[in-house]
Order: structure tokens, then C-alpha cells, then sequence
């Protein structure tokens, strides 16, 4: 057990208002706090971002996202996780999309397609890591976004009288009779949204009216009161001829110890109150005060001696961010508590300059300094490029606040960024009003004083594979045969076995949807076989995320779906979504040519070769797949020859000597890659009887474009229908495909609008969207977007690896003509 405390606040003195506090020799029952609190907290944490394009979307648009995953302590980069988690669930929390995203220092992105499976209505978006799901607290990403079908109209219902929320919240759970007591108060709409300038009066038993208040643009102000329990206190809210019982809606207490903060510039007088009925009962016994962060922690005893009120003067040190105070009985039981927040030294990143602007006749250039960020060092900034009069970028959150404020309470904030904007003395009030209301920390103490998490779930860098042997993999003298494995261009790797274990493990693999690994068995005598192992993989699916408190769903959508067509045909077209179908509880028939038109032109995404789904057609008509592609590849094998080619004219090389088929034959001979779901073949046996019923689609590059150097006769690439299967691709190895793959970034596409100068456009439209800018030596980001046909804002966020963080909302004025 220790006694020292060395990650106590360095920098943070307490000092004495009332009385002194020896803090050198700490009693046994100080020691448990404050090494509970130690273990508990001793695991590192992670906190997930993501920065979304926007946060309402039209059915067919394309959901941008950059997500930073930092470590929480030090709000840097994480190092330890490079698989992240990102879904989509619909209100009746069932999951539309999810993906697996590789991050690498601390960074992601990726696309997400709005297409049929969604609807009209309001959508959860969570991203997640697999080592959050050992901690209670609400470190990983969750908001709501908004889906809009052109066709349904949003309707917004006005509010009534009936539908107001009023919550009135002791600054330390429960009133104390006959001291002051300050109440947080938070009146919001049957929406879960603050409505502003509501004006109350407390009033007494008699009608007396004792104070009053006034609520801010968030719905959310405090009022003080001295506490007489004999009283039955009502509100009365002018506004909306309401009124309210207020002894229904708090605790009031006889007896008790209640924690008050006020705030005096970048000091805090964080006072305990008890009350002359009480403090004969306490008199001499001790309380403790506990201030952590959810890192480091720092405890000074109290004790009442002839006062009523023990008052300490905290001064925060230059590490800003959310501070809790626990206040715990003479039985270690925690009584109270209150969070209160260091805007000191907090790192925002501003652009230095006004933005450069340069117009051409179809594009604009647009850079900004950000001359404090080390281009030499990791970072990233991204930006989302909308119309100036846009209403769908309304996110709650900033990096900034996410990162600050939103793991360590346990409520919902609304418009939470607003506190780190355009900082002031008036914003740094209206949160400590908000913290008045937050109640408890996110931090349970009773979780807390159960010691350590079960740290069950593992940190994830990329797959796992173990591949267990038996006794088939052992050579003559019953030792395990080294596993040789070939995974994305690599070559050949070594893996030697786990006696203890009987495996073989492979660790740090990133497959993308199609790839494969191919396992050798090296035998005694160096030989190469295929391997006949049983493999595991980990992880094999997207786990679910076991604290999934549905904070972002306080707050339901502004609308409600109505089947009535809007007045609107600004139609949008995108260059990756064609003719998307919705298909509805009816019999629809499609056109096949149709259907397989639009998956070819899928497919092409990133494709530079002609792409064929196979079809029913097909198969019936070449029955074998070369028979398939001597048809459709016979320009591969000659440069002057038509389809009808003869074996008189294939060449006889000793490359085509293993191979039956001429026409295979002469493919291999003119130096013609040919791939089976990406895999390089070396030997063709497998797909010399592959019949077209077990093909999916075949791309046929003549000139090799996209395969860089390999490939310069050409190549075609195969893809079965069952590509996780094992394929047998050659004599020496055999391929596996994995359960489980890493999503590929795709390029964003903007939607094409019909009219760009409409309300349409001004409100939902997208221009542009840059997830991983960058600066150059002279600290400048540049983007380049097509010529808006509006004024624009662009929406930055980022992150520097000194823990600094750029939150900007930048209007940009362009020149006409």
C-alpha cells in the first residue's frame, strides 16, 4: 500500500479558509479512498470522436466521417487501438450498418451510404473500441442523425402547455433545511430541447414570492434559497401560466451536509454546510474531500468543530478540464458531489489568418494557417464544406467537448460546444450552471470501491489468427511443422508453434473485403505442403458495445413522418448510388438486366478493367468459366486473332506445358496475370474445372491499369461466389478467408443537384467534404472544391499530438463573376 501519492495535482494548492488541514500523515480509512480510486483508474481509457459532414442527410447521400481516438488522461493520440467500430441502429435499436475501420495514430476515416435500408426518420451513430467495454463510464461515441426521404414532409408540432419538462436540481442532490441552498434549473420541451428566456417566481407557503429567475437560450439558469422544511414551496412560470410543486420534485433534509462552489476567476471556494441540528452529531468526526479527474486524485479531511460551514480555496493549475468533488461521510460513504470545470491554458487552436481564397472559373482554393501546429508531428484537421443557410449540420458536440466534458457526466449536454466557443466569463457561468444540474459524476464510486475492472476485453490491432495443429502437422519425430503464411503482397512469413498451446499464432492482419491468407506447412526436409490447420480468428465479428446508455436519444426528432409529398423536385444524383430501390412489403418485379447493369456499374468503384456479373444466361450458355472468358478475353491472348481462336497457334513454352486448356494456355504464355478472389495465382489446376454456377463476377484488365508494375500483359481477376471458404490455389499452399474484414476508404462523392440556388440546396445541400488535411511547412491547410454556386462555412475540427484541438466555424464570402 502506498503512502505517497505521487500522481496527486502537482500544481494545485488547497488552502485554508476557515481552518488548517495537516495533508502529511493520512489515516488508514484515507488510504482505502484514495487506492480504490488508484486501481480502478489505473487502466488507461480511450475516447472515440467522430467528426460527421453533417448531421441531417437525404436517402441516397453519403455519410463522411474522421474519427479520432485519443487517450483520455493526456488527450493524445492512442497508440494501442487500431480496430474501431463504427454502427448505425434505427430507434428500435436495431443495427442498419456497421463497419470495422483501421485507425492508425489515433486517425480514421470513412464513408457510410444513406441507400434503401434506411428511412425516413432519426438514426444512432456509435464508434467504439473493444477495450471501452470494460469501463462503466461513457467514453465511446454516440449522436443522433436525421434521415430525410425527399417524399415525406417534415412536420413540427407547436408545443403546449402540457408538454414542458421543468427539472429543479439541488446543487448537491437534496435541500438542507435553514441554510442557503443554490438549485439548478432546467426547463426543456417535450423534445428534450431548453426553452429560453422562461421566466419563474419561487413562492412560499402564503404566496410570498422569495426569488426569482430566468432561464438562457438552452433553457438551463440557478436561483438560492434558504431552506425551511416547513415550507411548501411552489414555482410559477410566467411564461406558461404554470405552476409547480417544488417539494415534490427535490429531497428537502432536516439533517445533513450539503458541498456549495463558488467560483472567483480561476479560484474556487468549494465550502461544506451543515446546519446547527446537525452539527452537535458530527462534531470532531471526520469528512473527507476527494478532487480527481478521472486520473489523478488528491483527499484533505474535514472536520466541524465550532462552524457550520469548512471552506477550502482550490486555485486550478494550467491542466484544464473537468474537475469532480466527492464529499464522503466519517464512513467512507460518498454524501455529495460537484463538477466544476479549468478553462485555464485549455488548448484551442485558432487560424492565424483570414482565409486565402483563390477563384478560377469551375473550382475555388481555399488555405488557412494554423502556424502553431508542427508539420513534422502527427495531426489531422478535417472539414465539412456546406452552403452558409445549412440546417443540417446540428451536432451537440465539438472534439473539444467530447474530449473535455462528455465522458465524465452522465446526462445528455445539449449544444455542449457552445461552452468552448468564443470563450468568456458568461460562458464559463452558464457551465458551472450546467454542471449544477448533472447531478452525479459518471464515475460510481460504489463501481469504484469494487477494485479494478475486469479488463476481459482485450486492446484489438488488427486479426488474430491461431491456427491450432493435431497430429497430422507433426513431423517423424512429433515435432510441429513450421507455418509458413503469405498475406497481402508480403511474401512469405515464418510462424513457429506454441507447444503449450498447440498453435500457431499470426498477429497484426488488415484484410480488406476479398482478401485471403495462404498457409504452408514447412516440412523436415523444407519442403512446402498445404496446411490443414484450424484457424481461429480474432476478432471474427463486430462485438456489441456493452455500455450503450442512450444518452443521444434524449433529444427526439424535430419531425414526424407524414406520407403527404413535399413541393420540392430538386432530385439529387450521385456518381455511386444509382437507382436506389426501396422494396417495401410488396411483390416487385425487376428487370435482371437492369439489376445486373447497376452492380456492374457498383463494382467499377476503383476498378479500371471492364467488370461482368455473371447471370443465369451465362452459365447456361459456357457452362465452364474459361469457356466464359475465351469469349470474353480472347484480346488478351492475341493482338490480331477474333474469339475463334485454334490451337495451331498457341505457343508450346514450358509454361503452358501443365496446363490442358489452350486457350489458358496461351493467357499464361503472353505474360496474363490471373488472380481468384485477389490471390495471385501460380498454378491454374483450380480454376481449369471451375464452373460458372460457382463465379460471381470477373474483371478483365487488358492493360494491367491498377495493378501497378505486375501486371503490364493485362490480367484477370475472378471472384467465386464463396470467397471465405478455403481454396486450394496451389499445390504447396492453401488459402483461407476471414470472417471478419476492414472497411476500404472510399472516396466522398457530393451529390449533383438539380438547382443549386433553391431552399432545398441552402438548407440539405453538400459541397464538400476533406477528412485528412494536413499542413505544410508554413503551417497552411489547402482545399480545393468545385466552383458553390452559394456562400459557404466551413466546419473544422482536429487535433494536434501536443493534445491542442481545432474547433472553427469559418464563413466564406465568394466573388461572383
Amino acid at each position: 500500500m502506498k503512502t505517497n501519492f505521487t500522481r496527486s495535482f502537482s500544481k494545485i494548492v488547497f488552502s485554508l479558509f476557515l481552518l488548517l488541514i495537516s495533508l502529511s500523515v493520512y489515516s488508514q480509512e484515507e488510504l482505502d479512498i484514495l487506492e480504490a480510486y488508484e486501481e480502478y483508474t489505473e487502466a488507461p481509457r480511450e475516447v472515440v470522436y467522430l467528426h460527421l459532414n453533417k448531421s441531417t442527410y437525404v436517402i441516397g447521400e453519403i455519410i463522411g466521417f474522421t474519427a479520432y481516438v485519443l487517450d483520455k488522461k493526456d488527450k493524445r493520440p492512442s497508440a494501442l487501438t487500431t480496430n474501431l467500430y463504427v454502427s448505425i441502429e434505427d430507434d428500435a435499436k436495431n443495427i442498419v450498418k456497421q463497419k470495422l475501420i483501421e485507425v492508425q495514430n489515433g486517425v480514421a476515416s470513412n464513408t457510410i451510404e444513406v441507400d434503401s435500408l434506411f428511412a425516413h426518420g432519426n438514426y444512432r451513430i456509435k464508434a467504439y473500441t473493444n477495450w471501452m467495454n470494460n469501463f462503466n463510464e461513457q467514453n465511446h461515441f454516440i449522436e443522433t442523425i436525421k434521415i430525410k426521404d425527399q417524399k415525406v414532409r417534415d412536420i413540427t408540432e407547436n408545443e403546449t402547455t402540457n408538454t414542458i419538462d421543468a427539472q429543479f436540481l439541488p446543487e448537491s442532490g437534496h435541500l438542507l433545511h435553514g441554510v442557503e441552498n443554490t438549485i439548478g434549473v432546467v426547463i426543456k420541451d417535450k423534445n428534450g430541447y431548453g426553452i429560453p428566456s422562461v421566466s419563474g417566481e419561487v413562492m412560499d407557503g402564503d404566496g410570498n414570492t422569495i426569488t426569482s429567475f430566468k432561464t438562457n437560450q438552452l433553457g438551463i439558469c440557478r436561483f438560492a434559497i434558504v431552506a425551511d422544511i416547513s415550507q411548501n414551496y411552489t414555482v410559477k412560470l410566467d411564461n406558461q401560466d404554470i405552476i409547480l410543486n417544488l417539494n415534490e420534485m427535490m429531497k428537502s433534509h432536516r439533517n445533513g451536509v450539503i458541498l456549495s462552489v463558488k467560483r472567483l476567476k480561476d479560484k474556487f471556494f468549494v465550502s461544506a454546510i451543515t446546519n446547527a441540528n446537525t452539527l452537535n452529531s458530527i462534531k470532531n468526526k471526520r469528512y473527507s474531500l476527494v478532487l480527481h479527474n478521472g486520473d489523478d486524485a488528491n483527499l484533505i479531511d474535514i472536520y466541524f468543530t465550532d462552524h457550520t460551514v469548512v471552506t477550502k480555496v482550490i486555485e486550478l493549475d494550467s491542466k484544464p478540464g473537468l474537475k469532480i468533488l466527492t464529499l464522503f461521510n466519517e464512513n467512507d460513504q460518498p454524501i455529495a458531489e460537484r463538477l466544476i470545470f479549468n478553462y485555464k491554458d485549455i488548448p484551442i487552436i485558432k487560424s492565424q489568418t483570414e482565409p486565402s481564397i483563390t477563384q478560377l472559373k469551375d473550382s475555388v482554393t481555399i488555405s488557412l494557417n494554423f502556424k502553431t501546429i508542427d508539420p513534422s508531428a502527427e495531426h489531422n484537421i478535417s472539414a465539412s464544406i456546406l452552403p452558409q443557410g445549412t440546417k443540417s449540420y446540428k451536432s451537440d458536440h465539438s472534439i473539444i467537448s467530447y474530449n473535455y466534458l462528455r465522458p465524465y457526466v452522465k446526462g445528455h449536454i445539449q449544444n455542449a460546444k457552445y461552452y468552448f466557443t468564443n470563450i468568456d466569463e458568461r460562458k464559463k457561468f452558464e457551465l458551472d450552471n450546467l454542471l449544477i444540474t448533472q447531478g452525479w459524476s459518471s464515475y460510481d464510486w460504489n463501481t469504484i470501491f469494487k477494485g479494478s475492472p475486469d479488463l476481459s476485453n482485450d486492446f484489438e490491432q488488427g486479426i488474430i489468427i491461431k491456427a491450432n495443429y493435431a497430429s497430422k502437422n507433426l513431423d517423424e519425430s512429433g515435432t510441429p511443422n513450421s507455418l509458413a503464411y503469405h498475406f497481402n503482397n508480403e511474401g512469405f512469413l515464418i510462424s513457429e508453434a506454441n507447444l503449450d498451446q498447440q498453435s500457431y499464432v499470426i498477429k497484426r492482419l488488415f484484410p480488406e473485403e476479398g482478401n485471403t491468407i495462404k498457409l504452408s506447412e514447412i516440412t523436415s526436409k523444407k519442403e512446402l505442403k498445404p496446411a490443414n490447420v484450424y484457424l481461429q480468428f480474432f476478432p471474427r465479428e463486430i462485438p456489441k458495445l456493452r455500455n450503450s446508455r442512450s444518452i443521444a436519444s434524449n433529444l427526439k426528432p424535430n419531425y414526424k413522418q407524414d406520407t403527404k409529398e413535399e413541393s420540392n423536385d430538386n432530385t439529387l444524383s450521385f456518381e455511386t448510388l444509382k437507382n436506389i430501390q426501396k422494396l417495401n412489403e410488396v411483390i416487385v418485379t425487376a428487370n435482371p438486366d437492369l439489376l445486373r447493369r447497376e452492380r456492374e456499374n457498383e463494382l467499377k468503384t476503383g476498378k479500371y478493367g471492364r467488370v461482368s456479373v455473371i447471370n443465369e444466361d451465362d452459365q447456361n450458355t459456357y457452362i465452364r468459366l474459361l469457356d466464359y472468358l475465351e469469349y470474353k478475353a480472347w484480346n488478351l491472348a492475341t493482338k490480331t486473332s477474333g474469339p475463334n481462336i485454334t490451337t495451331s497457334r498457341l505457343a508450346t513454352t514450358p509454361n503452358s506445358t501443365a496446363i490442358t486448356n489452350p486457350f489458358l494456355s496461351q493467357l499464361v504464355n503472353f505474360g496474363v496475370n490471373i488472380f481468384l478472389n485477389d490471390a495471385l495465382l501460380v498454378d491454374y489446376t483450380r480454376i481449369e474445372e471451375l464452373f460458372l454456377t460457382n463465379v460471381d463476377y470477373v474483371e478483365i484488365n487488358r492493360f494491367g491499369v491498377g495493378d501497378g508494375m505486375r501486371s503490364p500483359a493485362g490480367f484477370i481477376k475472378i471472384y467465386t461466389k464463396n470467397p471465405t471458404g478455403p481454396l486450394n490455389l496451389n499445390k504447396n499452399a492453401k488459402a483461407y478467408g476471414f470472417p471478419l474484414t476492414f472497411s476500404k476508404q472510399k472516396q466522398f462523392y457530393a451529390p449533383k443537384y438539380k438547382y443549386y440556388n433553391d431552399d432545398f440546396y441552402k438548407h440539405y445541400g453538400t459541397i464538400d467534404w476533406k477528412p485528412n488535411l494536413k499542413v505544410d511547412s508554413n503551417g497552411n491547410i489547402t482545399m480545393k472544391i468545385a466552383q458553390p454556386e452559394v456562400p459557404i462555412t466551413l466546419f473544422i475540427e482536429g487535433m494536434a499530438n501536443d493534445g491542442s484541438f481545432i474547433f472553427e466555424e469559418e464563413p466564406i464570402l465568394l466573388n461572383k463573376g
